[in-house]
């Protein structure tokens, strides 16, 4: 069966903007940014860890003329290059939505052939690793957002505004991601933007640049193989781990804590395997005081399980308790569970489908044909 997916899949994936390139000035550019790629090294890992083991890293090369803090980035014809205007500050996911219900499987959702699994780039966790202040906590705000070929437009991974910014403890901690709102997809080129900052006083003029730019991705990377890239900035850096899932599914997590009998501390985690290699995500860490939801998008391949852990525990205690939900991929269709628990009930949902350009590009074929008939 996979081999057939990777055969449909050859068929859909569009032409890299490698070879889109016209003048030598660019391509000499464009060959700095594939060797900064063609660097970054795969994580070792064996399948028994639950947490990352510590991966060789590799610095990733910025797109020249990215940055945001001089406006460079506003300046450049992006879209000579990756259909994308870099000018559009929109976010993904609000107009597409409405298209991700489908009926017209068949024969059935099942076993349906007409909306194929596709490849997708996985963000694992971003790490602070780097930064000019040595001790304290450090507030981060700012965004790092992905760009893909279904719609060009912002797919958040984090997003916090200087009023709300994220505290991470100290260096070596992982910073909270807040997206993406939808799967990344991977049939051609990638595009990471990112303008993320440390807060250091009342005026944020003062505050330091943690990264600021812009890199590209292809589809040329290895599958199904995890990587960790080291984004630098001039006196810090973030390290970014993610793969490229060649036969992927978007799993759509809904957590509802309800019934809270007294506030708790709240771990969520999601585990799959990604080749031979178990990855985690974390999805949410930090207080349930109330009633709550969380939801998260995760690439996982097909024919695999996704694992959902929840760590509960109160506040200062240490290590809560760990209850552990299996979930086994398909197509389309929807999973409930529930964890009834003293202080409060955990219910999860997880909606599979695949990747929304499957459903957008067959709904496009549909209304061709009726315009024609």
């Amino acid at each position: 069966m996979q081999s057939l997916w990777r055969s449909a899949l050859r068929l859909c994936r569009r032409p890299s903007a490698l070879a889109r390139r016209q003048s030598e000035e660019k391509q000499v550019r464009l060959d700095r940014i594939t060797k900064g790629m063609g660097a970054v090294v795969a994580e070792k890992e064996t399948e028994e860890n639950l947490h990352d083991s510590n991966p060789t890293i590799a610095d990733v090369i910025y797109l020249e003329g990215s940055s945001h803090r001089d406006a460079a980035i506003y300046k450049k014809k992006w879209e000579r290059c990756y259909d994308m205007d870099m000018a559009d500050r929109n976010e993904t996911v609000s107009n597409l939505m409405k298209f991700s219900e489908v009926s017209d499987c068949y024969p059935d959702q099942e076993i349906c052939i007409r909306h194929l699994p596709g490849r997708m780039m996985q963000i694992f966790s971003l790490k602070l690793v780097e930064t000019p202040i040595n001790s304290g906590s450090i507030q981060l705000y700012g965004y790092m957002a992905v760009r893909d070929d279904l719609d060009g437009l912002l797919n958040y991974v984090f997003n916090h505004s200087r009023d709300d910014p994220v505290i991470a403890a100290e260096i070596g901690s992982l910073i909270q991601m807040t997206g993406p709102k939808r799967g990344i997809l991977m049939l051609s080129d990638v595009l990471l933007e990112f303008d993320m900052r440390i807060k250091t006083g009342e005026n944020g003029e003062d505050d330091i640049q943690l990264i600021d730019g812009l890199i590209h991705y292809d589809d040329h990377m290895a599958f199904d193989m995890p990587f960790t890239s080291r984004i630098s900035g001039n006196c810090s850096a973030v390290d970014m781990s993610f793969a490229v899932v060649e036969i992927g599914l978007e799993a759509i997590i809904e957590v509802a804590i309800s019934e809270v009998q007294s506030a708790f501390h709240l771990s969520l985690c999601s585990f799959a395997y990604v080749g031979e290699v178990r990855k985690e995500i974390q999805l949410f860490h930090g207080a349930a005081a109330g009633e709550m939801g969380i939801r998260s998008v995760v690439a996982i391949p097909i024919d695999t399980t996704m694992h959902l852990k929840f760590s509960v525990g109160q506040k200062g205690s240490g290590r809560g308790a760990s209850h552990c939900c299996s979930f086994g991929t398909k197509l389309h269709g929807c999973t409930n569970r529930q964890i009834k628990l003293e202080m409060a009930c955990i219910s999860m949902k997880v909606t599979w489908r695949p990747p929304l350009s499957s459903i957008l590009l067959q709904k496009k074929f549909s209304f061709i044909s009726v315009s024609r008939s």
